[in-house]
Formats: C-alpha cells, sequence, structure tokens
C-alpha cells in the first residue's frame, strides 16, 4: 500500500511538471485562467508544497499581465498571500494581500473582493488583531452571499468564510456564534476541520463527551476519503482537537501519541504556528506526568519557536501601521475634497434654488462627514494598539539592556516602576538579578538577544525563564512577556 501511494505521488508530480510546461508554453483566456486559479489551485494545495504553489501562481500570474487581465492577477496574488499565512509568514502575506489589493481598486467583482477581504481577515487574526479580523471577516461575508447559490466554487467560498469566521468568534468570547457559523459551514459542505472544531466545542463548552466523540470520529472518517486522505494539514489539526480532547478526559498518553502526530504532519506541511501549539501542549502534558526534563525539551522548543514567529510578527505589524495609516490619509484628503465640494454646492444652491433640497442636501453631506470622522478614529484607535504591540519605548533604555550596562535596571527602575512593584507583590523574595531579567522580558527581548546583552547561553537563558515561572507560580504555557505587560498599565 506504502508502494503504491509513492508511486501515485511520482506520477502525479511528473504529470504536474509535464502540465506546467505546456501551461505557460501558450496563452490562456481569462476563463482559462479563473479555472486554474480557482479550481485548480484549490486541488494542488493538497499535493504539492508550499513553494511550489507559490511559483505556480506566480507564473499564472505573469500569463495572466501578458494578456492584461488584472483579476488574475491580483486573484493569484491573493492566493500566494494564502499560502504565507499558513507558513506563518504574516509579512509576506501582507505584501502581496497589498499588491491585490492595489490592482482591485474600484473592482465589482464579489468574488474577488470576497477572497481578498478574507485573506485579510486571517491574516489579521494571526496578528492578535481580533477586531480588525472581524471587521475584514464581515465584509468577506458580506461579498460571499452575494454570490450565485447555483455555484459549487461560490459556495465553497461561503463555507470557508463561515468556517474561519466561527473561529475568529472564539477569539472575542463568542462561542455560541461559533457554533452557529461551524453548522452553517457543515451545512454547504462536509469539511474535516469543521466537523473536528464542532466536537472541540463539545468538548469545553458544551461539554458533552458522547457528542464530542461522534463529531470527531466522523472527522476522522472524512479524512479517510477521496477529498481529503492526502490533506496532512487538515489530519494535523484534526488530532490537535482529538489530542485536547483525549486531555480533558484525563488519557495523557494518548493525547501526547495525538500532539506528536500532529506536530509531524504540521512540520511536513511547515505550519509553525500549529507546531508551535503543540509543543506549549506537550510541556503541559509532561508537566502533569511530573516528567521534568520533557517538559523543559518542549517549553525551550516553544521559545524557540515563538522567537522566530514573533519578529516576523513584527514586520507585519509595521506593514499593517503603514496600510492603515495610509487609509487613513486617504479619508482625510476625501473629507477635505467633499468638504470643498459641499460648501460649493451650498452657495450653487443658495443662489439658485434656496428650497428644501438645499436643507436636506446638507444633512445629507453632514452624515457622511460624520461617518469619515468615525472611520478615522477608528483607523487612529487600531494604529495606537499596533504601536503599542512594537514596544516602542525610550531609545536609551533599550540600548542600557543591550549593553549590559549597570545603569540599566536603576533607569528602568525609574521610568517603569509598576513592574517590579507588582512582581514584589507576588514574591518578595525576588532578586535584582531577576528583576532585571524579568525587565528585559517585558521591553521584548527574544531569548537569543537576552543571551547576547548578558553573555548567557541561549539554553541558559530558558532554563531562567523556567525558574522565574517556578518563583511566580505561573502555567509554562503562560507568555512571560505578555503577563508582564498585564501587570503594568502601558
Amino acid at each position: 500500500m506504502i508502494l503504491f501511494l509513492k508511486k501515485t505521488n511520482i506520477i502525479f508530480c511528473f504529470s504536474f511538471i509535464i502540465c506546467c510546461s505546456e501551461l505557460f508554453s501558450q496563452q490562456y483566456t481569462e476563463r482559462d485562467i479563473d479555472s486554474l486559479l480557482i479550481k485548480t489551485n484549490e486541488v494542488l494545495r493538497t499535493r504539492i508544497p508550499d513553494k511550489d504553489l507559490i511559483l505556480w501562481n506566480k507564473k499564472i500570474i505573469k500569463s495572466a499581465a501578458g494578456i492584461g487581465y488584472r483579476k488574475g492577477e491580483a486573484m493569484g496574488y491573493i492566493n500566494i498571500a494564502n499560502r504565507y499565512i499558513f507558513e506563518g509568514d504574516t509579512k509576506g502575506s501582507l505584501e502581496y494581500l497589498n499588491k491585490a489589493a492595489d490592482i482591485a481598486k474600484g473592482s465589482q467583482d464579489n468574488f474577488l473582493l470576497g477572497k481578498m477581504n478574507q485573506e485579510y481577515s486571517q491574516t489579521y487574526k494571526k496578528l492578535n488583531l481580533n477586531s480588525l479580523a472581524l471587521d475584514y471577516s464581515s465584509k468577506a461575508m458580506y461579498y460571499a452571499l452575494k454570490l450565485r447559490k447555483d455555484n459549487r466554487d461560490c459556495r465553497l467560498f461561503l463555507r470557508y468564510v463561515y468556517s474561519i469566521r466561527a473561529l475568529s468568534m472564539y477569539t472575542v468570547n463568542r462561542p455560541d456564534s461559533a457554533l452557529i457559523y461551524l453548522h452553517k459551514a457543515i451545512k454547504i459542505d462536509a469539511n474535516p476541520l469543521d466537523i473536528s472544531h464542532t466536537g472541540y466545542h463539545y468538548t469545553f463548552y458544551i461539554k458533552k463527551t458522547d457528542s464530542a466523540e461522534y463529531y470527531f470520529q466522523k472527522a476522522f472518517d472524512l479524512l479517510k476519503t477521496k477529498n481529503f486522505k492526502h490533506n496532512k494539514y487538515q489530519r494535523a489539526v484534526v488530532l490537535r482537537d482529538y489530542g485536547l480532547f483525549l486531555r480533558s478526559q484525563k488519557k495523557s498518553d494518548q493525547a501526547i501519541q495525538a500532539f506528536k502526530q500532529s506536530t509531524e504532519l504540521a512540520r511536513q506541511v511547515n505550519r509553525p504556528q500549529l507546531i508551535l501549539d503543540n509543543y506549549k501542549d506537550l510541556s503541559v502534558l509532561y508537566k502533569e506526568a511530573g516528567n521534568p526534563n520533557k517538559e523543559n525539551e518542549y517549553l525551550n522548543k516553544a521559545d524557540s519557536l515563538k522567537d522566530s514567529l514573533d519578529a516576523i510578527q513584527n514586520q507585519a505589524i509595521n506593514l499593517s501601521i503603514n496600510k492603515l495609516t495610509e487609509e487613513k490619509e486617504k479619508i482625510q484628503f476625501e473629507t477635505k475634497s467633499n468638504i470643498t465640494l459641499w460648501y460649493g454646492a451650498i452657495l450653487l444652491v443658495l443662489i439658485i434654488v434656496m428650497t428644501l433640497y438645499f436643507y436636506l442636501r446638507i444633512v445629507k453631506k453632514r452624515k457622511k462627514l460624520a461617518e469619515s470622522d468615525k472611520i478615522i478614529l477608528e483607523i487612529e484607535k487600531e494604529t495606537k494598539k499596533l504601536r503599542k504591540k512594537l514596544n516602542e519605548n525610550y531609545d536609551s533604555i533599550i540600548q542600557l539592556a543591550r549593553e549590559n550596562n549597570i545603569d540599566f535596571f536603576p533607569k528602568f527602575q525609574e521610568i517603569y516602576p509598576e513592574l517590579c512593584n507588582e512582581l514584589l507583590k507576588i514574591n518578595p523574595n525576588l532578586s535584582k538579578s531577576d528583576l532585571s531579567f524579568c525587565a528585559m522580558i517585558w521591553l521584548g527581548f527574544s531569548s537569543k538577544e537576552i543571551a547576547q546583552s548578558t553573555s548567557m547561553e541561549h539554553r541558559s537563558v530558558q532554563t531562567k525563564k523556567y525558574r522565574i515561572r517556578k518563583k511566580l507560580n505561573l502555567e509554562s504555557e503562560v507568555d512571560l512577556h505578555h503577563f508582564f505587560r498585564s501587570l503594568s498599565d502601558t
């Protein structure tokens, strides 16, 4: 059986290479390109590596540009952004989505606009900007509901929107709404991910073990079918959900096995966020099992992977700030232009008509201005939130920390006294060295940066993090940076 699957994969890859060589040796129509970017891309997502699929989409983008088909170019960029999202590269995702957005300006194509807003929603969800993610999700759902109901591609896209929106509902503590959207997605087209997430819901929210087991079995049965048996990512997610279920049932050994299988599959398809989540849960399970060596092993793996993902995330946040700032400036410019036109219209109406139409025109324009001001305030709020995440504190403090200067900690205490005060309330026996170490984590220093600044070994930094958690009585899955931030109002 294994030999047969290997031969099948070899045949598929060989056919794919031949297809690509023939595909780009001739010119295709707009309809052909749409089919390739929507139908064929969906099939290839589970059959070839992300880097090959990205290259494939770039070649289609080139073909679309050759015939002046702008929608095809935008759709290709959106497909590439989707791959970067799942690889954990939010910066790359935003770069390609911004390219698609530039092309799609003024477009009336509901499918294109829906796909673009949906991928923006997923990217902002990865950045933990949940309110912004839900806003884009609402836009995606608006366009998806306007699509044809008798078209399978349109129905599957609506299922996809419902599925991702359900996950966003959990992040804003609306589990009842999440379950509604999961059932809507399943009604359109049964998918292992939606069914598995429903099992997760019955595990932790409704707490019906029999129902949870039913949905997980149904998800595993679907993974055996033709449509999903090649999809390693979906199997990895289902195994993770099932591992959480097993852990809730106190079946630690089985849960560990499920998380390890999920991690291996996630590694094969390069899904770092899924790997990180599994590492954290494995660390907790080994802690509960009384195995500190394994607990530290997975905790160190999680810290190291999180450092690399955070670096990419910070770059993506910078892109987000630039995009929101551009939107704000655009709205302000349009608002000023509208104000100029408005007063010109008022003057014209005063001269020509002086009627009720003049009054109604003023009311309408004022309403539009109020809406513009509201949008600007919302964008300013999101921009401040993004800038706060970048930890843009005093450069002098950060420089002192990097130089391991003895003035670093006294200066830090002077400017940010709240952190040390709160930590000492939790454990009065914390040493000056402990507090200085916590201050560097609060400033956003990664484990690698702390090691470089203090001339410590990277492993020693991880061990000190572990000891700090013990002294503060924190669980291993608690993110120290977020915890320290929560102690001070900054």
